[in-house]
């Protein structure tokens, strides 16, 4: 019987081309996304109804980006922290005061919501 590889072995046999790598980040981004508006609307205790009215759109709308359905804007993640009484952090540089330099911008997806102090 042939020994199973792990992904990362497979993966490493195979390089990406920049295109392909490129269309891997984009697939990450929209997952941290998807990922990040079900965490704080879950954590505000809001509906998906609840939030779309605060953030003026659709429940609808807010099912496509937890389901992955749908590309972070930057006027997005304003209405989304706005939504949960929080800010928007965005940036590429370091020392942005501090927090890890939040958590290195959520691990380089470049975008933070952060609860207001």
């Amino acid at each position: 019987m042939a020994e199973r590889k792990s992904w990362d072995e497979v993966k490493a046999e195979r390089p990406q081309s920049e295109e392909g790598r490129a269309a891997y980040e984009d697939e990450a981004r929209i997952s941290a996304f998807r990922s990040l508006v079900y965490r704080l609307r879950t954590e505000a205790g809001l509906t998906q109804a609840e939030l779309a009215e605060r953030m003026g759109t659709t429940q609808s709308a807010i099912a496509r980006m937890e389901g992955g359905g749908a590309r972070p804007t930057l006027e997005t993640l304003e209405k989304l922290a706005g939504a949960i009484g929080g800010e928007l952090v965005v940036g590429v540089g370091e020392n942005l005061s501090d927090n890890r330099s939040i958590a290195k911008l959520v691990r380089d997806g470049h975008a933070v919501i952060r609860h207001a102090s």
